[in-house]
């Protein structure tokens, strides 16, 4: 029986005075799989600045159970001394919780690992945290992040991150805790003023007639030129499809009045200019993403929707405008940005998705298939890459001098806020490496990105955000 089918005796020591709703959500999901035996036992309290968090429960602690068990999951945060396989997680290197929200009090993700008693590394991710800047949202995602480490662990899965951040400690601070809760309060009550002077963070595409073969060593925004700017309607995700002498810029664009992204298309000229876009795609919810490519003799088109879950895949009847639907791919899973291309006899299928509640940022899932329509295998190592670094596609892959690179998303600081390029050093059914080469990152006042590129084409298109007057 496979490691990740195996039925288990489960101990699991949660923290008394640190009881928190995610540990209920950790016990359900063990007990589908495995015997659980769960107890909380004497912890320290949290500083009294952070006992009034609304998810912490804290109970009367109760004796450690006896016996014989096959793993103990130590989350009692103090480092329980027991007999046999103790498992714990930790965050930036200690079990003490208070370690993560310093961390998180600087803006910063957390390094999660889950240890073994002799201290090996069983499974890891450099996990994103939003751009809330809310101290109760990172730390679900942290600890939705941890509940999916510890479920990997148990099943024989997971691996340590391969580039580990070098960071010095953050611990706790009351102050910052207090000024924290001082700004929010104070962008609560300024917030009617700042929304008649609005600045908003306006993504836009930008464009660069280049028939040479693309250089990824150097990146200068500078070089391409913005489309010119709607107020109303921002436009990301670009992506240039060439057919027959002619260049058309596929697109994401969102009103800011719907907040809605359809899939739109517009005409490029020779220069790189942009005609008018045009609405190619448009359904009840989100469309993002529109990554357009051919198979077999035909043209698809797959934007994202993750909200309506799985892949929609379209076929074009008419290129540009006009598409058909014809089947949704993995519909159980609430796919990010997914990413298709050829590779050694198989179709894959690269995607970001949250999981178990988690971000969808800092993970990236891979499947293959014989052909478009399946069956679609999952990688044996899903997910291939939990690391907010580069783990989220961020555009078409490039085949370079013999060379297979990926863009991803960097979102360590927030989301988009710049592109990595990574050789796949090595990519089969049951093995996956790679390596950043480059990093591109928008210089300048108020610019972030890009977050997604497409070089493959005479003319290379990215995305970019910039600050923008309401």
């Amino acid at each position: 029986m496979a490691a990740g089918s195996e039925r288990l005796r489960l101990l699991l020591l949660l923290p008394a005075l640190r009881r928190r709703d995610w540990h209920e959500g950790l016990a359900a999901a063990l007990v589908r799989h495995h015997d659980v035996t769960a107890a909380a036992i004497a912890s320290p309290a949290y500083p009294i600045a952070l006992r009034l968090s609304p998810d912490l429960k804290p109970v009367p602690p109760e004796p450690v159970p006896e016996g014989g068990f096959d793993i103990v999951l130590d989350l009692s945060e103090q480092g329980v001394d027991r007999p046999g396989r103790v498992l714990r997680p930790l965050y930036d290197g200690s079990p003490d919780t208070l370690a993560l929200i310093g961390r998180l009090q600087r803006g910063e993700c957390p390094l999660l690992d889950i240890a073994e008693g002799g201290g090996e590394i069983l499974a890891s991710s450099y996990a994103a945290i939003g751009d809330s800047g809310r101290l109760d949202g990172q730390l679900a995602l942290v600890f939705a992040r941890i509940e999916a480490l510890l479920l990997r662990a148990c099943a024989g899965e997971g691996a340590p991150l391969a580039a580990r951040p070098e960071r010095p400690p953050a611990p706790f601070s009351t102050t910052r805790l207090l000024k924290r809760a001082a700004r929010s309060l104070a962008a609560r009550l300024l917030a009617p003023v700042r929304r008649r002077s609005e600045v908003r963070r306006h993504w836009n595409v930008a464009l660069r007639p280049d028939d040479l073969t693309p250089d990824i060593r150097h990146f200068d925004l500078a070089a391409y030129t913005p489309l010119p700017v709607d107020p109303e309607v921002f436009y990301a995700d670009p992506f240039v499809v060439e057919r027959d002498g002619r260049a058309f810029l596929f697109a994401e664009a969102c009103p800011y009045a719907t907040g809605k992204g359809v899939i739109a298309c517009a005409e490029l000229d020779a220069d790189g200019i942009a005609g008018p876009f045009r609405t190619v795609l448009e359904r009840p919810w989100h469309l993002s993403y529109p990554f357009v490519f051919e198979h077999q003799g035909k043209t698809w088109l797959a934007p994202e929707g993750s909200t309506h879950g799985g892949v929609e895949l379209y076929r074009a009847v008419d290129f540009p405008h006009d598409w058909t639907f014809e089947r949704r791919l993995l519909p159980e899973w609430p796919l990010v940005d997914a990413t298709f291309f050829e590779h050694e006899g198989r179709l894959w299928l690269f995607a970001g998705a949250g999981t178990h509640g988690g971000s969808d940022w800092d993970e990236l899932f891979a499947w293959h298939a014989p052909a478009l329509e399946g069956p679609w295998t999952p990688h044996a190592l899903n997910p291939i890459k939990s690391d907010c670094r580069g783990a989220r596609p961020g555009g078409r892959p490039l085949r370079l001098g013999g060379r297979l690179l990926r863009p991803a998303q960097i979102c360590e600081r927030e989301y988009g806020e710049a592109l990595a390029w990574l050789e796949i050093m090595r990519l089969t059914p049951d093995a996956y490496e790679e390596a950043e080469v480059e990093s591109w990152r928008a210089d300048g006042p108020g610019l972030s990105g890009p977050h997604c590129a497409d070089l493959g084409a005479g003319i290379r298109a990215v995305d970019f955000r910039a600050l923008l007057k309401a």
